[in-house]
């Protein structure tokens, strides 16, 4: 299964880390790429929203991924 990320997603993730310092930043970074990457395995595993996409929570952080499932894939929306 692919994953890709929005261009709205990728901007959200690159706020995040510039407001932290470089090894916050980093482990952070890592934290949320390594939720993403388990949705490849397991694209269900977030609750369903309203509009039909899924909003996975992100361990021990204050954001979410927003991300949508379909036939090319699973595209993170938004990181809110």
């Amino acid at each position: 299964m692919r994953l890709d990320w929005s261009d709205a997603a990728l901007d959200d993730l690159h706020r995040v880390r510039a407001g932290l310092s470089g090894e916050a930043a980093a482990r952070i970074g890592r934290i949320i790429v390594d939720a993403a990457d388990c949705l490849i395995e397991f694209p269900e595993q977030g609750r369903m929203s309203g509009d039909g996409s899924r909003e996975l929570p992100l361990p021990g952080l204050p954001w979410r991924l927003v991300y949508r499932t379909g036939g090319r894939g699973i595209i993170i929306l938004r990181m809110i």
